[in-house]
């Protein structure tokens, strides 16, 4: 997803995570590491990250999300503009001043027999005398003429307050609910039939979040945009978009939505939906606890060189999952439709497994009895249930088990595969290079039409215009003067990539070759894959940072958006306090992670499972 701390859209995010059930409660606090597991880090090597862009900075000791709300995230639109909440208030859907005249029942009822006929307001009349049936449902066949007459009777002459919608040519009347609170909408004339909202979540991702909205508020997840994916382990605020849903279905729900971490508001209604990759990066707000190693003089020169010279823009570690059998291993194993190693990789024991995952995955190294191992999986491991279901059915049938697999899950392992080799490349590059200058042979993108008589195919790279298509173009030595670092790309290997044409193309033959992956078309490793590029260095925009003392290592050191909307003052931290805290905030685009950018200061592994070894002394 989304990934971890990372602003990509990719929809192959979606699906790997557990699905919470709404009433989980919401972690705050770094979890506590129990004596009896067993500790495995993964380290940054393992997954190509090796360099940096500063090798003059020495780090220094932080600990990174102890508490949730040392982790924000807002999305940033396609506008530039970062999204926050800032209203809980329900929206006007009224588009005309409607002078109410509430009509005696004989009179009332004699219009709704001129609108549709008497059987159905003698029917209706029944319904609205016994408010106690809550379950009641009344309908009758109309036409749409017929139902905006009807509604507007309700809507200026009704004092009782019911529910009215209108459904595969029918009337249908309830009473209201926080399941049925449909009231009319003017789509057309409140600016659009999406409903737009702000999303505020802590403790579930987005996919997650989406589920529990539509179960609360009764809303099919179909109706459901979103630019980009968010994960659990961050408080994060982004833009949903709902087609054809009434703001009060939404409205009723917030209650219940609340006590699950989620917070809607800010409606809007739009002319179109969001899709993935409808913006323009996030906003990250990030506290580190608990510096030591270093004077803030110091850490003034690591943030200014983070500001003006960047960091390398690798995939972070959140790409390859937290296991020891990471995620680009299975992908690998896949592109060579090794389907047996792949299965074996995802179902068979893993160094540094919580006991009930290590039961489960002996039994099956150990009998390959899929049904009694499915019996004893814990129901959050989605990927190994699902091949355990997919092997009762059909025992030994690898190739067919693995593709059983959801697709995005599938992308999601051969796309990290991609990113590793794209991490490794990269690492080798600043190791030969630097990271100062472009060579002849690099690649940058342009525009389409700036290459005039190329009909190669090229990649959007996330583009939302479809006629903004960028193309990689290769530097000659007249082009150098022209182009900056910043503006090199390398490709993610796929069927259609363009590869530099200098020695680093050959960096990517050989390391793709100790994997057995050939880039050569014969070989069908990536068949599935049109590949990619993307930009060997970025620099966070909007960059500002202060430093707290506090006291209290569980201490709230930063505001959220719910709490501002509460008036909560902002924390100020204690003068002279045992400890020191960075607050530091940036922008980056789509696909870059901030735990990388954060990576050339802290000069500190930066998994989850390095992460949570580090407390307060």
């Amino acid at each position: 997803m989304g990934n971890l701390l990372s602003t990509s859209s990719a929809s192959q995010d979606k699906g790997n995570k557990r699905a919470l059930d709404p009433e989980e409660s919401v972690t705050v606090t770094k979890r506590v590491r129990l004596e009896s597991e067993q500790t495995v880090t993964i380290k940054e090597t393992d997954v190509g990250i090796a360099a940096y862009v500063n090798t003059n900075l020495n780090g220094f000791h932080s600990i990174l999300k102890y508490r949730a709300e040392d982790f924000l995230v807002n999305e940033v639109d396609m506008d530039g503009k970062i999204v926050h909440l800032t209203s809980l208030e329900a929206p006007n859907t009224k588009t005309k001043e409607i002078k109410l005249n509430y009509y005696k029942p004989a009179v009332f009822d004699k219009e709704v027999a001129k609108i549709l006929d008497k059987e159905f307001a003698k029917k209706l009349r029944e319904f609205i005398k016994k408010p106690e049936d809550t379950e009641a449902v009344i309908t009758t066949t109309s036409d749409k003429d017929q139902r905006m007459q009807f509604y507007q009777l309700v809507e200026q002459h009704l004092e009782t307050k019911i529910n009215c919608r209108g459904k595969d040519g029918q009337l249908v009347i309830r009473w209201p609910s926080a399941v049925y609170n449909d009231e009319f909408i003017d789509w057309k004339a409140l600016g659009g039939e999406y409903l737009q909202v702000n999303m505020y979540k802590n403790g579930i991702d987005t996919m997650n979040a989406i589920n529990i909205i539509s179960n609360k508020a009764a809303v099919h997840s179909k109706h459901f945009g979103y630019a980009g994916t968010k994960d659990a382990r961050a408080i994060t605020t982004q833009t949903l978009t709902m087609k054809s849903v009434k703001p009060g279905r939404i409205v009723m729900a917030q209650d219940e939505l609340k006590k699950c971490g989620i917070y809607l508001g800010d409606f809007k209604f739009v002319p179109n939906g969001l899709t993935l990759g409808d913006l323009k990066g996030n906003h990250f707000t990030i506290v580190l606890r608990d510096v030591k190693g270093v004077s803030e003089a110091d850490l003034e020169v690591a943030l200014n060189s983070l500001k003006e010279n960047g960091y390398l823009n690798y995939f972070g570690m959140q790409r390859f999952g937290t296991s020891t059998v990471l995620t680009h291993t299975i992908g690998c194993a896949i592109m060579k439709k090794d389907y047996e190693l792949a299965s074996d990789l995802i179902l068979n024991p893993r160094e540094g497994d919580r006991a009930e995952f290590d039961a489960a995955r002996r039994l099956w190294k150990e009998t390959h009895d899929a049904e009694a191992t499915l019996a004893i999986f814990p129901k959050r491991a989605y990927s190994e249930r699902k091949l355990l279901n997919f092997y009762i059915r059909n025992p030994e049938s690898h190739a067919k088990a693995i593709k059983s697999l959801p697709k995005n899950m599938l992308s999601l392992y051969s796309h990290a595969y991609q990113s590793y080799i794209w991490n490794r490349v990269v690492s080798e590059r600043s190791r030969r290079f630097g990271n100062n200058k472009p060579l002849v042979g690099d690649l940058v993108l342009v525009d389409a039409k700036k290459m005039k008589g190329d009909s190669r195919k090229g990649n959007n790279v996330g583009r939302r215009d479809p006629f903004n298509k960028k193309i990689p173009k290769v530097l000659t030595e007249e082009d150098l003067e022209n182009y900056s670092i910043t503006d090199v790309v390398y490709p993610l290997p796929g069927k259609q990539t363009v590869y530099p044409e200098n020695e680093i193309k050959e960096l990517y033959v050989k390391f793709m070759a100790e994997d057995g992956i050939s880039m050569e078309k014969r070989s069908g490793h990536f068949d599935n894959l049109a590949g990619d590029y993307r930009n060997i260095l970025s620099k966070p925009e909007d960059m500002a940072w202060s430093f707290i003392r506090y006291n209290d290592p569980t201490e709230k050191l930063c505001n959220t958006d719910v709490d501002r909307l509460e008036n909560v003052p902002e924390p100020v931290g204690v003068q002279d306090g045992q400890y020191l805290a960075l607050k530091v905030e940036f922008t980056l685009g789509t696909s870059q992670y901030a735990t990388m950018a954060l990576r050339e200061i802290m000069r500190a592994e930066t998994s989850s499972q390095a992460q949570s070894n580090i407390s307060h002394d």
